[in-house]
């Protein structure tokens, strides 16, 4: 029988310890499907992962104010109807539950915690009564921006953080629908989750809620006073996030990785790559490049293990030279044919990166990356691009000949070694920028991309990780709780061949089978150990492997969703394993 190997593994994961991740999440409280809980049970409230959420409850009227929570998915119906259907469609990051809160008569909503801590954020969008009310107007309020949509309307959530003695340590807004645009186009009304960061409230006991408009009647505001809200996220979380612990693929299998210098006539590439790059399009080196590292078609074809005569250098820049506001080098590269959005990672960038073999005092630390990191940008029509979203958290400066540690870095070519007998790519998955919204309006196809840009970061601080700037924060759960603008450091200043080194961009078949965790093309006793390894972990701890989140929808935790889809899949073998 395939599974009986199986049942002495299911034992271990029994013994593997369990550790909160920390953040409010609503997902702990049970509900039927497509229904809510507004205090009508007159309790008072509800708690949720640590927190206290208030709730005042009329029985006579049968009006409610504070919090409830819902997990309705509905994005249609208006009015009272609507009133605990977050106009998302669900919770944040396609979860099932999420509060809604109304600002009523009995005073303002509040979010007590349990212990005072300093809160990174938390996310918000509005619900479907306020939503439509703005959009459309109604029997009580107005239409936002009039008739003619030239009118300055506005709908604003202010939040207030109070210490343990009840004195207030700031206030955050953020507006859920804006109008006051000169261009009208740029006008709004929130309809995905946003996150508000909370880090200048400091360390906080409580939250309190208010809503204003610029809508307002004799009674007071006319605009519906609710809101929506999901994942609080607490500061020693994010201080915590990572690590990054992507797999690199390999360019060749087995012991011909070692195909440094391309020596070995019968090294065989991986089989998991179905094509590479094939033309250059354009490349715009920083200035002060070697000539004998300025030949772009060095990053056409297959992967040769970090060869260094085969490579192509984007350069670096000096000090001055950021100042001055000289744009860091850049290559574009075309395919054979488009790259997709398959199952798992679909191109991997091979960079000329090295691990230190020894600590110095010029700031090497064995075991950590000589890395000289770029940004990756793709395009369908060679014009418009969407870059990925990237995470790099190195604390401060390396230096020239400084290391960086390769689990505080996300998405960005030079992550993986390449170079001293090994061969791996930074993988990439295009899955991951689906919310951008050139991608949602078909500008960006990610079923025919036909172009990858590589541009080059100076390693001096001066760049941040980023990303999608038009993100829908729903389609990648998280992110903004971290992507921040942090400083980019890398070895900096390097010359010659500095910055970015690029051998290769490998298009690779697609994953039929998502437990093949570290993508050798069988679901085997390896997988079994990395997602033994990763077991109920959440995403920002400290064993976390993303790869190992195999259930669908992904909820970013390894739990026994993920140990069934891996037991299903029990050596099974990938097409392409055996070409």
């Amino acid at each position: 029988m395939r599974f009986g190997n199986l049942v002495c593994l299911i034992a271990v994961l029994t013994m593997v310890s369990f550790a909160n991740a920390g953040r409010v999440t609503f997902e702990d409280l049970t509900l039927p499907s497509e229904s809510y809980w507004n205090g009508s049970d007159e309790s008072g409230g509800f708690d949720s992962d640590g927190a206290h959420f208030i709730n005042n409850y009329n029985a006579a009227w049968g009006t409610w104010d504070g919090f409830s929570y819902s997990n309705v998915t509905d994005t249609g119906t208006g009015g009272v109807a609507g009133q605990y259907n977050s106009i998302a469609g669900g919770g944040q990051g396609s979860s099932a539950n999420y509060a809604v809160s109304y600002v009523g008569w009995a005073g303002p909503p509040i979010v007590t915690l349990d212990a005072a801590g300093v809160l990174a954020g938390l996310y918000v969008t509005n619900d479907n009564w306020g939503y439509y009310s703005m959009l459309d107007g109604d029997a009580f309020a107005k239409k936002f921006g009039g008739d003619a949509g030239e009118e300055a309307d506005w709908f604003l959530l202010t939040i207030t953080g109070k210490d343990s003695g009840g004195d207030v340590t700031g206030t955050v807004e953020f507006y859920l629908a804006d109008f006051r645009f000169e261009d009208s186009s740029q006008d709004y009304i929130v309809d995905t989750w946003q996150f508000v960061d909370l880090a200048s409230l400091g360390t906080v006991k409580s939250l309190e809620f208010s809503l204003s408009s610029s809508d307002v009647g004799a009674w007071g505001m006319n605009t519906p006073a609710y809101f929506a809200l999901d994942t609080i996220v607490r500061e020693s979380e994010v201080a915590s996030i990572g690590p990054y612990t992507e797999t690199g693929v390999n360019g060749y299998i087995g012991d011909d990785r070692r195909h440094a210098a391309a020596t070995d006539d019968d090294a065989a590439i991986n089989p998991i790559f179905r094509g590479w790059a094939t033309s250059v399009v354009s490349y715009e080196p920083a200035p002060g490049v070697d000539l004998q590292w300025t030949d772009p078609n060095k990053a056409l074809g297959a992967a040769t293990g970090g060869n260094v005569f085969g490579i192509v250098s984007l350069g670096d820049l000096e000090q001055h030279q950021i100042d001055a506001r000289v744009s860091p080098g850049q290559i574009t590269l075309s395919f054979g044919e488009p790259i997709r959005d398959g199952n798992g990672y679909d191109f991997a960038v091979f960079e000329n990166g090295l691990v230190s073999l020894k600590d110095t005092a010029a700031g090497s630390i064995a075991g950590q990356m000589f890395a000289e990191l770029g940004y990756v940008e793709v395009s369908s029509n060679g014009k418009d691009f969407v870059r990925f979203l990237s995470v790099s958290l190195t604390p401060e400066l390396v230096g020239p000949y400084g290391t960086i540690e390769i689990s505080h870095v996300y998405n960005l070519v030079g992550k993986h070694p390449n170079a001293d007998g090994l061969c791996t790519g930074t993988p990439f998955d295009l899955r991951e920028i689906a919310g951008d919204r050139d991608v949602v309006s078909g500008v960006v196809d990610v079923n025919n991309i036909n172009y990858v840009r590589i541009v080059d970061i100076p390693g001096s601080g001066d760049f941040g990780d980023e990303g999608m700037t038009q993100v829908d924060p729903a389609s990648w759960p998280y992110w903004d709780n971290y992507v921040k603008n942090h400083p980019i450091y890398d070895a900096w200043v390097t010359f010659g061949s500095g910055g970015v080194d690029l051998e290769a961009i490998g298009v690779l078949e697609e994953q039929e089978y998502s437990a093949d965790i570290n993508l050798d093309g069988v679901v085997d006793i390896f997988d079994f150990a990395l997602l033994v390894s990763a077991w109920q972990s959440h995403f920002g701890q400290a064993n976390w492997i993303a790869r190992c989140d195999l259930a669908q929808p992904e909820d970013h935790a390894i739990d026994a969703f993920d140990f069934a889809v891996l037991a299903a899949q029990w050596l099974e073998v990938e097409k392409w394993r055996n070409k």
